[in-house]
């Protein structure tokens, strides 16, 4: 009986040892999270590479006329990548419209998605994009290699893709134009490429 008692006890202390151990891995994935989550927008597909010229695809929008990407223009193409059945997408779609508004002298944007129609009509109607060039189809997305939602891309009106990456928030989606005027694929490379050439004055 006394054995038991003693199986029991430390059972209960090795169940609680690892609740705090999960709690303690927990947090440092927070911790890791918050530290990456400004770090701009993440690239993490092959596609084409940043500051080469983008890939050229026509397709139709949703009303059947078709849509130039990564030809030379007068204005550069913000293109984002999103889904009906995507909460971050939606989530998004205010900042998009945003700077829609805000770079429309210089800017086409241009939403991507792929599906069902009626779910599409459904989000432009909610979201109030029914005078947005809206695209629905897989060729613009097989085309940059998209696996991932959200993404957005920034081709200049040369034709050049200038940066792109995962948006997860209105952070990365800044980090995309930030990239642009720095001459970088995203944020955190030239933020890496910062450390690397700067002389190390001290030890760390």
């Amino acid at each position: 009986m006394e054995g038991l008692i003693v199986s029991n006890i430390l059972l209960w202390a090795l169940l609680i040892a690892l609740a705090f151990a999960i709690m303690g891995l927990v947090r440092q994935i927070g911790i890791l999270h918050s530290r990456l989550a400004p770090a701009g927008a993440l690239m993490v597909d092959k596609g084409v590479s940043v500051n080469e010229p983008a890939p050229q695809v026509t397709a139709a929008d949703r009303n059947g006329r078709p849509v130039n990407f990564g030809y030379a223009g007068e204005k550069g193409q913000l293109l984002f990548f999103l889904s009906p059945t995507c909460p971050i997408c939606k989530s998004l779609l205010p900042a998009i419209k945003s700077i829609a508004k805000d770079q429309a002298d210089r800017l086409d944007v241009v939403f991507i998605s792929d599906g069902d129609m009626e779910a599409q009509q459904k989000l432009i109607t909610e979201h109030k994009l029914e005078d947005a060039t809206y695209v629905v189809g897989p060729e613009v997305g097989m085309t940059y290699q998209i696996g991932k939602l959200p993404y957005a891309a920034l081709i200049d009106k040369a034709g050049v893709l200038r940066s792109k990456g995962l948006v997860n928030s209105r952070e990365h989606l800044d980090s995309l134009f930030e990239a642009e005027h720095l001459g970088s694929a995203t944020l955190q490379q030239y933020l890496h490429g910062q450390t690397q050439t700067q002389p190390h004055t001290h030890a760390h």
